[in-house]
């Protein structure tokens, strides 16, 4: 952590401080009485909640930004090196340091940190096991990538030894956590503007991540994952495996799903029954979720029954399969999926509902991805009956690859023969619904950037045409 003695901070800047995890790592710090300021290129509902509460916060990059008596310097692994702040740390020996050290300087806070990994599932997975010690009262602190309704945000901070926390590989940077338990759902290949060498660089950085969990705590492996099965034999932890297979340490077994695709199920440890289990949250990946989240409650020692509980009224975290409303029986949802597996999840997940037309609104995340991934994202985006392709959203590369939205949408549709477009701009994509959605159709608005106002917007724009009528009518 670059030598940094933590005792001498006491003021941090946080370069991107909007992010959804920089957002909460001010708000821990402020907790762990360190003076904060932030700066971030657009407004958003994390920086105007900071700004709310008193915290010294700027819209826009400037090497005035940056406070007389700054101690340390964070910064979001987007944040370009030619950045004003950046620079102007560096100008005036300012200690500089990514949001990923930062974070592994807090994970070493708390002797119990719970860090949860995977390529997908770590926001949900890391929700569940957050909101199963708030209900068992074992007070813990949370620091996660999306926002959990029972705390009203995405962090929460207490004096207690429980961290809970995801851990993300892009950039290697859970490699920079000191965790008690992890939990590692799955691993393919993803972030390849960084993992150049592929599975292969992936898989190692895994291991590493693996290796962190000391001989007394837990690492929790999905064991129907052939890319996590090596682990296992190179850490010296207590290791518990999990999956659909009956020769896992845990499975999943008697899997029922209702007309929303919710399942109920029951988990077996070896041939013992540990409980039935019932999901507010649809899909086979979240039952796999649900699954490392109790072997997680079960170590730690929260009652069954209270697992079971949690589990039951879990919603989901934020923009993950959330619905977002309906209007002359049009049905809008948004989901944050941006890597092809999930898309096809959340795609697949859109038939568990009945409805007319599926239509799709899909806005890549990353040139990188969206190239090396074009033909997975085709077949995942396929499945619907009308797919509108956004523009590709990068913050952190430049378009090497030449690679565009019109490509995907012209292979979807010269591939498995969905009528497919692309839509730039926001208030087009809505007017180009409005006019073609009927009653039965269902919506989903898919990415993980900026794409969810698309949902928002529509909601609001069906409303304004339709429930004047139903007034009307009365």
């Amino acid at each position: 952590m670059n030598n940094i003695d933590f005792k001498n901070i006491h003021k941090v800047h946080f370069i991107g401080i909007g992010g959804t995890s920089m957002s909460g790592l001010a708000h821990i710090a402020s907790h762990k009485n360190i003076k904060i300021s932030g700066s971030d290129m657009r407004a958003c509902n994390y920086t105007d909640k900071l700004a709310s509460e008193g915290y010294d916060i700027k819209i826009g990059h400037s090497a005035n930004n940056i406070p007389s008596d700054c101690d340390l310097v964070v910064y979001t692994a987007a944040i370009n090196k030619s950045n004003v702040e950046l620079i102007e740390a560096q100008k005036r020996n300012i200690p500089i340091m990514q949001r990923s050290e930062f974070l592994g300087y807090l994970t070493t806070l708390y002797p119990k940190t719970i860090a949860a990994a995977g390529t997908h599932g770590k926001t949900t997975t890391s929700s569940m096991i957050s909101l199963m010690l708030l209900n068992a009262n074992y007070d813990p602190t949370i620091s996660i990538g999306g926002t959990i309704s029972e705390i009203n945000g995405n962090y929460r901070v207490s004096g207690s030894d429980y961290f809970v926390t995801e851990a993300c590989e892009y950039v290697d940077s859970f490699l920079q956590s000191k965790h008690y338990i992890a939990i590692i759902a799955n691993v393919e290949e993803d972030h390849l503007d960084y993992f150049k060498g592929g599975i292969s660089q992936i898989r190692q950085s895994f291991l590493k991540f693996a290796q962190i969990v000391p001989k007394d705590g837990l690492l929790i492996l999905n064991g129907d994952d052939k890319d996590i099965s090596f682990i296992a034999e190179q850490c010296s932890c207590n290791i518990v495996t999990f999956g659909l297979n009956k020769d896992n340490d845990y499975f999943a077994d008697n899997i029922k799903y209702d007309l929303l695709g919710r399942p109920e199920f029951d988990i077996f440890n070896g041939s013992k029954l540990i409980g039935h289990f019932k999901l507010q949250v649809p899909g086979q990946h979240n039952v796999l979720n649900a699954l490392s989240s109790v072997i997680c409650g079960i170590f730690i020692g929260i009652p069954v029954l209270n697992i079971q509980d949690t589990l039951a009224s879990f919603q989901g975290a934020k923009r993950r399969f959330e619905f977002r409303g309906e209007v002359n029986n049009i049905k809008v949802f948004e989901d944050y999926a941006h890597h092809p597996t999930e898309v096809k999840v959340t795609v697949d997940a859109c038939h568990n509902y009945e409805h007319n037309k599926l239509w799709v609104v899909f806005q890549p995340h990353t040139y990188s991805r969206t190239f090396v991934f074009l033909e997975e994202f085709s077949e995942a985006l396929s499945n619907c009956d009308f797919l509108i392709m956004n523009d590709i959203y990068s913050d952190r590369e430049a378009n090497a690859w030449g690679i565009t939205s019109e490509m995907v949408a012209q292979n979807v549709t010269k591939k498995f023969g969905t009528p497919a477009l692309c839509i730039s701009k926001f208030p087009d994509i809505v007017d180009y619904l409005v006019q073609r959605l009927q009653p039965g159709d269902f919506v989903m608005v898919a990415g993980s950037q900026s794409i969810n106002q698309v949902a928002f917007m529509l909601v609001d724009k069906l409303r304004e045409i339709y429930e004047p009528q139903i007034s009307e009518i009365k």
